[in-house]
């Protein structure tokens, strides 16, 4: 291995630069791009994006393309579509769409983060005008380089997933999510990243580990950004700079409704630029100050020394049509950098974004207004000079056609890809190199290597003492001024430990059509953890012979790890690595196959609990199989839930298994080797279909014996179960006379058990409280009172012997005069109670013309013996009495004083015994 290293090292020697060029290469806009590989930008046509806005792309570290994205399809190095790359959930009209963050200690993956465009017609209350609902705000999704035949393809079981930046209790956050904005920086232990987002009045950073996205964000608070005015408040770039310490933001408006004017234009010019700081360390963002507002800005960049900072903003007419746009300058080196402002430019072109290369100029989109592209970028050619000594150039780069620029262009990590420097061979005992990445002339360089050692070589070389985490300082002296220096923390590593011995796994023979050839398929990975000595740190390849491990200087060509050996105890070589640094350690593996015992005992039972599912218990099935096919003591077996959990010997099931009818792998050991292999069917048995409770009542006006357990099972399958009573009695039913709970359980032939719970409890007849009756001319209401009425039910048996059809509420509406009786009858069967009930009538006409038909005009329902002495007097429309009756006469005949009345209405007065006055009238008709 370290003869390896020496040549490699030589080779080194006689380069002059070293490649850092993960940025070398763009695709924006319409099939657009520019490569810098040769140093100076150069047009390509070969881009697939057709994007407003969002894009981004990555290159490895010698500036060839790895797969680039506009947030919603990823193409590949060759330029297609990954096999998983559709459907990402950015949007290609989302200001910053996605950016490209390598995954930390892994130089195949690497992590897309996408924003969504916030669209408001996906939060209103109708469909129809929705734009590509809903707003997924913001997520993340993995590529790794080595899938789809090293082309890369996103890692399908972490697509799409989704970071918390709103508040999930309030629903109009939920509505939104994010805005549009995203950047990415350098963490402070110079290995990690933060991704950072804003959202309302919140910025959000999530650390991105080795291990992965921590999803629990730092959050800080900023000024308020409404929801109301987006999808323009969303709008505007975020960056940070490339010495990681600033934040810069372009809010493109900051309204509270999207109201338009009186003349239905836009509000402009709501819109702000703010910086922050930013510490790397702990992903807190404070400290901030308003560069400008009242604009309508869009890009926002620092110069490659995070000197300068530059922003576009477009401008208006007062009915909002647009003018044009100005590209400012703000020193952040001024004591005062508000009023640092400089105008670089106004011109007739959109405002465009703003990105720094990595030649150090800062690059420029945009189009001339009244157009939707352009095939032009123009460029900053001297980002760190003050005002027009920065020597912007409008149109400085022509595109090939067909291809043009819109609006957006690729973000990446300045701090990473243009503020920082590289390091190669960590192992204890190599010559460590250093160098960094520059176009510019560099007089002089320092570098500290955190051990007390310094060189002033431009590419340093450097041997350790000592393994360990050293903190690296590079500091550049350039046209005499000393720059800020660098840092990053560089860990030196032991190369890794592992067994001396080799290791051998052992698997049974397949059982295919050549059960005895002594070949099967192995899960090497298996091996890792005696390998490896148990440190999951470690990364493990495996290899038919050393040449072919050391030759494999990226880990690429590695056996499969579910491997079939080609003859017994072949031997593996295995490659042990350490993650993020050159070493490794060689070790070997054995595979020797054992001969098969297949196993196949009869089905294990269980009782199902729901859904067609039962519980099993690994363990009961265990001893189901060692018992009935006679295994030895010392034979321990492992059951598996599917052929690939089998074959890799991971995810062995234990304690209770909830499941359907399925069959499982088994595996058996014997003194920790194959034993032998087969697999056992799992089967649901139902359990005794009965309701779990039933209420039964006593009457206790007579309390007779009541039976429970009657219906429970049909009598032709009575004996296909037993019967336990929480008496203790075993009948399939029992009688009593007594009031409480009392449990059935019910058990079948298969053992599966049922219980249902029967609650006795007693039943009354009906306690009257109170009977109210409203007689009135309109209607005869009848109200009954009394307690628990839903246990009854109600009818009324008519004077003429008819009954009213029974009801559930104790209340009747237009009962017909007369002497009635009201029945409310136990809904248990335990009888009814009956109560006369008189309801007095009053005839709304009547016709005397002698034919012997309602010649008489009476009050029924008087004429009883309660109501005998009641006096009923009528009268004429003016107040004239013309008759005093009494119930148990015939009644009025329509005349006075010998002579007929007219037909008209009259008016009557009834006073009762108990002292009610009913007044009313009726009509004399002739």
């Amino acid at each position: 291995m370290k003869i390896k290293y020496i040549i490699f090292l030589l080779l080194l020697v006689n380069q002059t630069t070293f490649a850092q060029k993960e940025a070398a290469v763009w695709y924006f806009g319409n099939f657009a791009g520019i490569d810098f590989n040769s140093g100076s930008p150069v047009s390509i046509t070969n881009g697939k994006l057709f994007t407003n806005e969002g894009c981004t792309s990555i290159s490895d570290n010698n500036g060839n393309i790895l797969f680039y994205t506009d947030g919603s399809l990823v193409y590949n190095k060759q330029h297609q579509v990954m096999p998983n790359g559709n459907g990402l959930l950015g949007h290609r009209s989302s200001t910053q769409s996605a950016i490209i963050i390598p995954k930390p200690k892994n130089k195949f993956q690497y992590y897309i983060f996408t924003v969504d465009e916030p669209n408001p017609k996906n939060t209103d209350d109708t469909t129809l005008n929705d734009e590509d609902p809903p707003n997924n705000g913001l997520n993340y999704s993995l590529v790794d380089t080595r899938l789809d035949n090293g082309n890369g393809d996103i890692v399908i079981s972490e697509k799409n997933i989704p970071l918390i930046t709103y508040n999930v209790n309030d629903p109009e956050e939920v509505k939104y999510k994010c805005s549009e904005k995203i950047t990415a920086v350098q963490h402070g232990d110079g290995e990690s990243f933060w991704i950072v987002t804003h959202f309302k009045n919140n910025f959000y950073a999530f650390k991105i580990s080795a291990s992965g996205v921590i999803k629990n964000p730092i959050k800080s608070t900023t000024n308020l950004v409404p929801t109301g005015g987006y999808i323009t408040n969303a709008i505007g770039y975020l960056k940070a700079s490339p010495n990681g310490k600033k934040i810069a933001i372009a809010n493109s408006s900051i309204k509270n409704t999207n109201e338009t004017g009186p003349k239905g234009e836009i509000k402009r010019d709501t819109g702000n630029v703010v910086l922050y700081d930013f510490d790397s360390t702990t992903g807190q963002i404070n400290n901030n100050i308003t560069l400008i507002s009242n604009i309508n800005p869009y890009g926002v960049e620092f110069s490659a020394k995070s000197k300068k900072l530059y922003i576009t903003t477009n401008n208006f007419d007062a009915q909002g049509v647009v003018l044009g746009s100005t590209l400012y300058q703000f020193d952040l080196k001024s004591s005062n950098i508000v009023n640092s402002k400089k105008a670089i430019i106004n011109s007739s072109y959109v405002a465009g974004a703003l990105q720094l290369g990595i030649d150090e100029k800062i690059y420029r989109s945009g189009y001339p207004i009244l157009t939707d592209s352009y095939d032009k970028l123009s460029v900053i050619n001297n980002p760190e000079a003050d005002g027009s000594n920065c020597n912007y150039i409008q149109d400085a780069i022509s595109l090939k056609v067909p291809t043009r620029v819109r609006l957006g262009l690729p973000p990446f990590i300045t701090s990473l890809f243009l503020y920082s420097f590289n390091y190669e061979f960590n192992c204890f005992g190599d010559n460590t190199l250093f160098y960094f990445n520059t176009n510019e002339k560099v007089d002089q360089v320092i570098w500290d290597f955190g051990d007390g050692s310094t060189s002033s070589d431009t590419n340093a070389y450097h041997i350790y003492k000592n393994a360990g985490v050293y903190n690296v300082k590079l500091t550049k002296i350039i046209n005499g001024e000393q720059r800020e220096p660098l840092e990053k923390k560089v860990t030196i590593y032991e190369s890794p430990i592992i067994s001396a011995k080799p290791i051998v796994l052992a698997e049974c023979d397949s059982n295919d059509e050549f059960p005895e050839d002594e070949k099967t398929t192995f899960s090497l990975s298996s091996a890792n953890y005696e390998l490896t000595l148990n440190n999951n740190d470690y990364e493990v390849y495996f290899y038919h012979s050393t040449t072919e491990a050391i030759a494999d200087s990226q880990n690429i060509n590695a056996l499969p790890n579910d491997y079939k050996n080609t003859q017994q105890d072949e031997i593996l070589i295995a490659k042990v690595t350490q993650p993020n640094s050159n070493c490794y350690s060689l070790g070997s593996i054995i595979l020797h196959v054992d001969k098969n015992i297949e196993l196949l005992p009869s089905p294990f039972y269980s009782c199902t609990l729901s859904e067609d599912k039962a519980n099993f218990n690994i363990n009961n099935i265990k001893e189901h199989i060692k018992k009935e096919l006679n295994l030895p003591a010392s034979v321990v077996l492992f059951l598996y839930q599917n052929n690939k959990d089998f074959q890799l010997r991971t995810n062995p099931l234990n304690g209770d298994f909830l499941s359907t009818n399925t069959t499982l792998f088994i595996r058996a050991e014997n003194d920790s080797k194959c034993y032998g292999s087969g697999k056992i069917t799992i089967s649901t048995m139902a359990v005794p279909k009965i309701k779990a409770s039933e209420t039964v009542y006593i009457c206790k006006n007579n309390p007779n014996l009541v039976a429970l357990g009657t219906g429970i099972v049909n009598l032709n399958e009575a004996n296909n179960y037993s019967y336990l009573w929480s008496t203790k009695e075993t009948s399939p039913t029992i009688e009593t006379k007594k009031t409480g709970i009392y449990t059935l359980t019910l058990t079948n032939l298969s053992g599966c058990s049922s219980t249902i719970t029967y609650e006795v409890l007693y039943s009354s007849l009906a306690k009257i409280d109170n009977i109210t009756i409203d007689e009135t001319e309109n209607s005869n209401n009848v109200v009954v009172t009394l307690n628990d009425p839903q246990k009854y039910r109600y009818s009324i048996q008519l004077e003429g012997g008819n009954i009213l059809p029974f009801q559930n509420t104790p209340f009747f509406q237009n009962v017909p005069g007369g002497i009635h009786e009201l029945i409310i009858e136990n809904l248990d069967g335990c009888g009814s109670v009956k109560k006369e009930i008189i309801i007095i009538n009053f005839p709304k006409f009547f016709t005397p013309n002698g034919d012997g038909y309602n010649d008489y005009w009476n009050v029924k329902g008087t004429n009883t013996a309660a109501n005998s002495k009641s006096v009923i007097r009528i009268f004429d429309r003016y107040g004239k009495l013309l008759k005093q009756i009494f119930p148990n006469s015939n009644g009025w005949d329509g005349t006075f004083n010998g002579q007929a009345l007219p037909s008209d209405d009259y008016w009557y007065t009834v006073v009762l015994e108990d002292g009610r006055e009913i007044k009313g009238h009726f009509a004399l008709k002739r």
